[in-house]
């Protein structure tokens, strides 16, 4: 199964430019793991709770530290085309329960864990693979 069934076109995002604080606060309010770190229309990076948490580890100023400072590689992304297994690989490689989706590089939305995992349910419990 493809991810274009299982995204969600709503989302938020952060720059480079915006503070620690406020990656957590968006994070936080919207309940998502990671965030798109946008350079114009173009997902540039991703920041993740990780992320956060290595920059509390060293000692980071959460009004002070930037995104670009801790955010991750930007190729953590999924396609619309991708299967959800390559969603899921992403999600466990990085430890993120949320991943960018993008249609021919433009960020079209985000894809959640969850909604790998329950539709792999709905699928076991009706005998099919995903």
């Amino acid at each position: 199964m493809k991810v274009d069934r299982f995204y969600r076109p709503h989302f938020t995002t952060v720059e480079p430019t915006d503070s620690l604080r406020e990656a957590a606060s968006r994070m936080r309010s919207g309940g998502w793991s990671c965030l798109p770190v946008m350079v114009g229309d173009s997902v540039a990076a991703i920041i993740t709770e990780r992320d956060l948490v290595e920059a509390a580890a060293h000692g980071a100023k959460p009004n002070e530290a930037l995104v670009n400072d801790y955010m991750s590689d930007g190729s953590v992304t999924v396609s619309l085309d991708d299967d959800i297994s390559v969603a899921a690989t992403k999600m466990f490689a990085i430890g993120c329960r949320h991943l960018p989706v993008v249609n021919s590089g433009r960020l079209v939305g985000m894809v959640s864990a969850r909604d790998l995992l329950l539709e792999a349910a709905r699928a076991g419990a009706r005998g099919v693979l995903v």
